[in-house]
């Protein structure tokens, strides 16, 4: 009991330190992994070898693959390429841009990760709102949601998928069968939401656009390769069953490649390689691994059992209440927290869609926050970075804010619209 108590106390100071931003969430959840060994060590409940088991590696792999082709692809300029060509093209239609912002958003999150999306369409959104006195702060909400999506809907487009495809042994076609079809449906209702209650604001003539954008030359040579490196692990993603190896396998040849003949300078490589994230994730799993030795998850999963004996109530609740944690959590943090309490579940009845479930709500909590995925905290960034360049914009955005009171009017609606479609989409493939 003693045991138990004290690892939920570190872990969740821990991440009330990331949550209040007081240390770098490398550092804290490293700091973490470490005094949960040596607790462990010191009361017989967790040992080094056990630690090493409780990391995902495939996870890690997956990681490093893909962000090695995410930054040579950004690297190449394509990216900011296709964002201006598209702006530019639709500029003398009659349209609404913000949703073309959108659109792009997802479909990049799709290609590559989610972040690499909104670095390339969050500067160029904010130009045009300067330009045009929109207040940006519904429009970036959207774009954060379209990422949240675009990442979401495959196997390596966010951490939390790739966390759960290494703990439910799952494959890149089953993420396209299980959840393509829910996420793009999700798309269209975030779309028409803010049709709904934000067309005044986010709406505008893409005619009035006038842009000052440089000109965006693109490496034809770092970008064949890219492009080369991306078919490469698509082909690989969907074959790996059929070869009879895990992804993370073709994730680390494609890592390898990129990372020896990506052509990269030496500043990008650490980035590139995605070693914070690698490290960050390496110590939660390391953490939640201790939290798993004690009593906290048979606490957990006994709590489940307020849902009943229904397999359907208690995929439903495991939804639920991993959206009510993710929006303090993070998306990461909180799939690695529930996947324990997941896998007991696809034990007792082994359906895929206890993994759909989990997917579900950690992207109904990621969308309700700022905080709740990292997309948010890039945003945010950004945005404050601009408006010192451009002290203006104070006027345009009528004292708003984008931190975490300030999305909440947002995210909240969101979330409720994803829960309720989630929830019927759940009841309906659940064995």
């Amino acid at each position: 009991m003693l045991a138990s108590f004290l690892s939920l106390s570190i872990f969740i100071a821990v991440f009330t330190v990331i949550f209040l931003n007081r240390i770098e969430r490398k550092k804290a959840v490293l700091g973490g992994a470490g005094a949960l060994l040596l607790l462990g060590g010191v009361m017989g409940f967790y040992t080094p070898l056990m630690a090493l088991e409780a990391i995902y590696f495939e996870t890690l792999l997956l990681i490093f693959g893909m962000s090695m082709v995410s930054a040579i692809l950004a690297a190449s300029g394509i990216f900011d390429q296709l964002a201006q060509r598209v702006v530019q093209r639709s500029a003398g239609g009659k349209g609404q841009l913000w949703i073309l912002f959108v659109l792009i958003t997802y479909l990049f999150s799709l290609m590559v990760n989610n972040l690499s999306a909104m670095v390339v369409i969050l500067p160029i959104t904010l130009k045009i709102c300067h330009r045009l006195r929109l207040n940006p702060l519904p429009i970036l909400v959207a774009e954060i949601v379209a990422s949240n999506l675009g990442g979401a809907s495959t196997m390596v487009g966010d951490f939390p998928n790739m966390i759960i495809s290494s703990a439910g042994h799952l494959h890149f076609i089953d993420f396209i069968q299980g959840m393509m079809v829910p996420r793009l449906l999700l798309l269209a209702g975030m779309l028409l939401y803010f049709q709904w209650t934000e067309r005044r604001r986010v709406s505008f003539d893409s005619a009035a656009v006038v842009l000052e954008l440089a000109p965006v030359e693109v490496n034809q040579a770092q970008l064949r390769f890219g492009l080369r490196l991306l078919a490469f692990a698509l082909v690989g993603f969907l074959l790996a069953e059929w070869l009879g190896i895990r992804p993370g396998t073709v994730a680390m040849i494609v890592g390898l490649i990129g990372l020896f003949a990506g052509g990269l300078d030496n500043k990008k490589l650490e980035e590139a390689s995605g070693v914070g994230d690698i490290l960050f994730f390496a110590g939660l799993f390391v953490m939640v691994g201790a939290l798993a030795a004690t009593d906290v998850m048979s606490g957990l999963v006994s709590v489940m059992g307020v849902f009943g004996d229904s397999h359907l109530a208690q995929l439903l609740g495991l939804m639920w209440v991993a959206a009510l944690v993710t929006m303090f959590l993070n998306a990461g943090p909180s799939t690695a927290f529930f996947i324990p309490l997941a896998g007991h579940l696809y034990m007792a009845t082994p359906d895929p869609a206890v993994w759909w479930a989990l997917s579900l709500g950690v992207l109904a909590g990621s969308s309700a926050s700022l905080t709740g995925a990292t997309a948010g905290s890039v945003a945010a960034s950004q945005l404050d970075r601009y408006r010192l360049e451009h002290p203006e914009m104070e006027e345009t955005m009528g004292g708003g804010q984008l931190d975490f009171r300030g999305y909440l009017q947002w995210g909240l609606p969101i979330m409720g619209i994803f829960l309720t479609f989630s929830t019927l989409y759940i009841a309906l493939i659940a064995r």
